[in-house]
């Protein structure tokens, strides 16, 4: 998959990442935080290789719709995604990726319920320090899970790959955080330094961390 070139950004306040609002009717050209969830609390991933299924369609369908992916975490009820996008598209990339899913997932597993809540997250990324925080978030989901308590001991995200530990899993557009870190040789350890700085979970993760996995 091709990278996409840096756009010029003008200032935006930093988002809120913890409330999952209803998608906006209209996207525009540019990086969106995407998040969807299980419906009903129901677990996207049962196993490996439900995780390695889903990648492996995300990338094909990211591919025909044109799309570039800069970074992702699977955990077991939902997952993050950062996207960058030429327009609207995304919305129908996203209906063929979870129906396609949802399909194999609900034969595989002898399940016939919806799998997806209806409306997934978008929330545009508007400046380079919001894509930084945000790539953080993502690779600490994990962490905040109770999962691991290194965020690039978990397999299953992107993380790794851009703080150069492995190759990527599925073909990521990476230059967009490479010029959000600086546009130098050293952004992976860049990279590397603002995920394992020192991290508070939050107390109602630590009271109910089930609920993010």
């Amino acid at each position: 998959m091709p990278e996409l070139s840096r756009r010029s950004w003008g200032r935006a306040a930093r988002p809120s990442l913890e409330c999952v609002p209803r998608r906006p009717r209209n996207l525009y050209a540019g990086i969106y935080h995407l998040a969807a969830h299980g419906s009903d609390e129901r677990y996207l991933y049962v196993s490996d290789q439900d995780r390695e299924d889903f990648l492996e369609r995300l990338a094909r369908i990211w591919e025909k719709f044109e799309l570039a992916l800069l970074s992702y975490v699977l955990l077991g009820s939902h997952y993050h995604a950062l996207v960058r996008i030429p327009d609207a598209r995304l919305s129908k990339a996203l209906q063929r990726l979870h129906t396609d899913y949802s399909r194999w997932h609900n034969r595989r597993h002898g399940r016939s319920a919806h799998l997806f809540r209806a409306h997934a997250m978008t929330r545009e990324i508007g400046s380079d320090a919001q894509l930084v925080a945000a790539c953080r978030y993502l690779a600490l989901n994990p962490v905040e899970a109770g999962l691991v308590t290194d965020p690039l001991d978990w397999p299953w995200s992107s993380a790794r790959a851009h703080a150069g530990l492995e190759r990527p899993r599925i073909p990521l557009a990476e230059t967009d955080l490479r010029a959000a870190l600086g546009d130098c040789a050293d952004w992976r350890e860049r990279y590397r330094a603002q995920i394992v700085t020192t991290y508070e979970v939050a107390p109602a993760l630590k009271e109910n961390p089930a609920a993010y996995r």
